[in-house]
């Protein structure tokens, strides 16, 4: 009997409220709202940390950062090590991945020869190479978000060898309306729509379910959008399908940042580029802004451009299940739908993402539907990436494989109420040491603890303040809780400030 197939869907920096089914009122996610009515939603799932490249590899291996290695961005994965692609492949599987993968650095030096690396695409014949990488029998690769993916990868070469025009319009400057001056990525992208890469990453994908489904091998495609991380900068028609003056404003209580640790305090430029140029100074990762120098329309204009980013993985997510339909493989395709981490949004007075480990960017939406998967359930419990691999694994009937995280197949047939009493995330900085954290998660309680600067620490009690917006460490009748979460890490994740693994790139 053929095994069913999987199409793992991932956004990139989409919080777990981003969608309809997860509480919007602004979204009209339909598409990925019909995954979660065909299967489970997760309402307490989370990365064990909030940047890139860590997360993915996470996703892929089921391990914390710790243990595969890529613990920042500019950092490789090892490709030595087992991850769900690879089992895939080793158990008969046709393996794709379309989009954005994330599990080298765009800034690695030549000589490593990094497909994922801009030196890469710089070599001759660089595009003719599709693979295999990663467990992957071929990829189709898009580099960067919004002005950045013209640089490097699958995507870029196809823009320039058959819509060189487009080039240049995803630039900022080519905007039909006016570019913000104080926060310089906000923007109305004029790349057509039919062209824009969240266009091309569903092309691809559906060639793929089309040739597949008619094959004697089941298939696995991983299909990745490197939206709607910033810029916020979406192309007509969803740069224009939420106004600005209707969106919810962020929640920020009076006073909440002075009760945090004290780096909040300071924050990137909001006019600078939130990226790093190969030899510029390091600037710390997700490129945390403090939105006091933000006006509020500019602030509501990035709000709805999100919106609208999200609208349009939504509209491709639904071609994707029209294709699985058409194809007749539906019902016997598993369909995955999660983000790597969140987004801010401007909540706390803050914007993108970066040290601290609010809910906003740790809890992201999973949905999951397919082959006994029973319509509508819900689930409660704490989840994390870590599991994916593993309940992946299961739901194929492959072998168990060995990871840091827990087969939720139990949980998703109601056998169990829960899986575990805590979740783990795990901070490594980039620039500054002292902001290295890891944090303790209940469904009561977040704690986080600073090991190289013990004067820091952060607590909120998630029943009376579920958004993390007063840090009640400072309360001396709440030292007790503080301490005993405090040695549930010292217990279960001791510090590790220091992983070894070569950087080779800033991002």
């Amino acid at each position: 009997m053929k095994r069913a197939n999987l199409i793992f869907i991932c956004a990139d920096q989409m919080r777990y409220d981003a969608l309809s089914v997860t509480g919007n009122r602004v979204a009209h996610t339909r598409n990925i709202d019909r995954i979660a009515a065909g299967g489970a939603t997760f309402h307490r799932h989370y990365t064990p940390n909030q940047i890139c490249s860590p997360s993915r590899a996470t996703m892929a291996t089921g391990l914390y950062p710790r243990h595969h290695g890529l613990w920042r961005n500019g950092v490789a994965l090892d490709e030595r090590l087992p991850n769900l692609w690879h089992a895939l492949s080793l158990a008969g599987y046709a393996t794709k991945g379309v989009g954005k993968l994330h599990f080298q650095p765009l800034l690695a030096p030549a000589e490593r020869d990094m497909p994922e690396s801009l030196a890469y695409w710089e070599r001759p014949g660089s595009g003719d190479w599709h693979g295999p990488y990663f467990g992957f029998d071929s990829v189709d690769l898009v580099m960067g978000e919004a002005n950045e993916s013209i640089r490097a990868g699958h995507y870029a070469a196809w823009l320039k060898q058959n819509h060189p025009e487009v080039m240049d319009l995803y630039e900022p400057d080519a905007s039909p309306d006016s570019w913000a001056l104080d926060l310089n990525e906000v923007w109305k992208s004029a790349v057509p729509p039919q062209l824009h890469y969240t266009s091309w990453i569903a092309d691809r994908a559906i060639d793929f379910i089309d040739h597949q489904s008619k094959q004697a091998e089941p298939f696995g495609l991983f299909v990745s959008f490197p939206d709607p991380h910033h810029p916020f900068a979406p192309p007509r028609p969803y740069c224009n399908l939420f106004p600005p003056e209707r969106m919810p404003e962020p929640t920020i209580r009076a006073g909440e940042l002075e009760r945090m640790p004290a780096y909040l305090g300071e924050g990137d430029d909001p006019k600078k580029v939130p990226y790093i140029a190969s030899g510029e100074q390091p600037r710390e990762q997700g490129f945390l802004l403090r939105t006091d120098d933000i006006s509020d329309e500019t602030l509501a204009t990035a709000i709805a451009h999100t919106h609208g980013m999200i609208q349009m993985i939504d509209d491709a997510v639904g071609r994707l299940l029209a294709a699985l339909d058409g194809a007749g493989v539906l019902d016997d395709t598993y369909v995955l739908f999660t983000a790597d981490h969140g987004e801010l949004l401007g909540d706390h007075g803050l914007l993108r993402k970066g040290p601290p480990p609010y809910r906003q960017l740790l809890q992201v939406p999973l949905v999951l539907s397919g082959p006994g998967i029973r319509a509508g359930t819900s689930l409660d419990a704490l989840t994390s990436h870590l599991d994916l691999f593993a309940t992946i694994a299961s739901l194929l009937g492959l072998p168990a494989p060995v990871t840091d995280g827990t087969d939720l197949k139990p949980l998703i047939d109601g056998r169990i109420a829960g899986v575990r009493d805590f979740l783990f995330a795990e901070y490594h900085p980039r620039r500054d040491a002292s902001l290295y954290n890891q944090s303790v998660i209940s469904k009561e309680w977040r704690f986080t603890r600073y090991p190289n600067q013990p004067a820091w620490g952060e607590l909120f009690d998630l029943r009376e303040d579920p958004w993390e917006h007063w840090n009640l460490f400072p309360e001396p009748a709440l030292s007790a809780q503080a301490r005993a979460l405090n040695t549930v890490l010292d217990q279960r994740l001791p510090p590790q400030p220091l992983i070894v693994n070569e950087v080779l790139g800033a991002y």
